[in-house]
């Protein structure tokens, strides 16, 4: 009898808490992508930086 050979998890998922995959899982369904490319899209998001206006490109009234 063969033994059965052990899972691997999927790439991006493995080192994810439980609430990044419930959330890319309910990203995926709702927006028709795979689990993984939810995550990496939420992971990319998270970590690009907020960009503010420059003083010199605010309205001035």
């Amino acid at each position: 009898m063969a033994k059965k050979k052990d899972r691997q998890a999927s790439s991006g998922i493995a080192e994810a808490s439980s609430a990044e995959i419930h959330e890319a899982a309910y990203f995926a369904r709702k927006c028709g992508l795979t689990r993984d490319e939810a995550l990496r899209m939420i992971r990319e998001a998270h970590a690009s930086p907020v960009l503010k206006p420059a003083e010199s490109e605010k309205r001035k009234n």
